[in-house]
């Protein structure tokens, strides 16, 4: 038997605790960093989901906009009640809210500006985001629909 002196005694136990505590520390950061990135992931699939609606309500706000009722596009939203009358068996609330899919939405707002036009829509859970239509110079029409500036999520009022 080999007698060793006591200052080197016991240096395997805490040597062995070390490398279990740094194995253990680097395989719970490896868990950490898969967790944040599965959550960016989804987050991001997310966010191009609400685009997509959004997107799909702008056409459908663009569609709406043509034939008789592409007049509308002249003026801002809030004078549409008034320009009803020089719209002809025009009907502005074709272009004040749909439905697309089974998702409804409703026209926040509309500006024009010569050849382009500001549109913001909300979707029926509260999602918001903003477009910028070009629109044709000669007559009344949407040409373009630029991608979707996302807004914060207006949380909905219950009915009272």
């Amino acid at each position: 038997m080999v007698v060793r002196p006591r200052s080197q005694a016991g240096f395997v136990l805490p040597l062995a605790l070390t490398a279990s505590a740094v194995l253990l520390l680097g395989s719970a950061s490896v868990h950490t960093l898969s967790l944040q990135k599965r959550l960016r992931v989804h987050a991001s699939s997310y966010r191009e989901q609400v685009a997509d609606q959004l997107r799909s309500a702008a056409q459908a706000f663009a569609a709406a906009a043509s034939g008789e009722d592409a007049c509308f596009l002249q003026w801002p939203s809030f004078e549409w009640s008034g320009g009803a009358q020089v719209c002809s068996g025009s009907d502005p609330s074709g272009l004040s809210a749909g439905v697309v899919g089974e998702m409804p939405w409703m026209l926040l707002d509309w500006r024009p500006s010569n050849e382009s036009g500001q549109l913001s829509l909300q979707l029926g859970d509260g999602r918001t985001g903003n477009f910028r239509l070009a629109l044709d110079p000669l007559t009344p029409a949407v040409l373009d629909i630029s991608e979707v500036q996302l807004q914060a999520q207006v949380p909905q009022l219950e009915a009272e």
